[in-house]
């Protein structure tokens, strides 16, 4: 087909409407793509404002049950375990009568014991009176006692001296749910776990021989609760984690958590 002169202008002004209307469709997916990435990320905004948020008042409903564990209900075992000595002196001496008796005192023992085990599972009294060197020195001893094939070494480096208490408190969580990890779940046979006091911050680095995980595969998953609670914890009092580690070849998890000196 022939075009002549007087078809220019309308062939020139259809390529340019052309021009025009592909830009604006650009335009309109990159300005849709991005309030699609923008509701995205508010909304995972506000999942982890609402998981933190959850977390302190988990904190929170852990402080208050462990104060009702112990100044209620172990202070009532305790009472009524002393109570049950002293109404044992009058019972018969018929077999079944002091076997009974007995099987109820070891009873009352073991409930005694399960709930200061709870409380300090909770909240550590320690924690508050000794500092956290002490605690986690507690709780790798317990582990390595309910673990003896796995070698369990913990080492404090720097000037030692007490945190912030919401900060002791975050790391001592995350030491625990990290350990719990590496015994549960990565079958390691050796942890070593190194608490380092520097001036303006506070690491906390566990490393063991375990079975390793892709990180990129975990990120992926819905719902990785273990490891976003952690993540969790330290945006409350403004630390990170990095993990490092692929299958096979064990984990190395660095906590970092800056201080606030006046």
């Amino acid at each position: 087909m022939n075009h002549t002169l007087e078809d220019f202008p309308l062939t020139l002004a259809a390529g340019i409407t052309f021009t025009v209307l592909m830009g604006l469709g650009s335009l309109l997916f990159f300005v849709m793509t991005r309030r699609k990435q923008l509701r995205q990320k508010a909304f995972i905004r506000y999942l982890e404002g609402s998981l933190e948020a959850s977390i302190r008042s988990q904190e929170a409903e852990a402080q208050r049950i462990a104060a009702d564990l112990h100044e209620d209900i172990g202070s009532l075992l305790s009472a009524t375990r002393m109570s049950f000595s002293l109404v044992t002196r009058y019972l018969d001496n018929c077999p079944e009568s002091l076997q009974s008796a007995e099987q109820t005192k070891r009873l009352l023992e073991e409930a005694v014991k399960n709930v200061r085990r709870i409380t300090k599972e909770i909240q550590p009294p320690a924690l508050e009176k000794l500092g956290l060197v002490i605690v986690l020195q507690e709780l790798v001893e317990k582990l390595q006692q309910s673990h003896p094939d796995v070698c369990i070494e913990l080492e404090c480096r720097g000037e030692e001296h007490r945190l912030d208490r919401s900060i002791e408190f975050t790391l001592f969580r995350v030491a625990q749910e990290l350990l719990q990890n590496s015994l549960k779940h990565a079958e390691a046979s050796r942890i070593e776990v190194l608490l380092l006091y520097q001036p303006k911050r506070v690491f906390f680095t566990l490393s063991d021989n375990g079975m390793g995980f892709d990180w990129s595969k975990v990120q992926q998953q819905t719902t990785p609760m273990g490891l976003k609670n952690i993540e969790s914890r330290l945006n409350v009092v403004g630390g990170d984690v990095v993990f490092e580690t692929s299958p096979g070849q064990g984990t190395h998890t660095v906590v970092d958590i800056p201080l606030h000196t006046s």
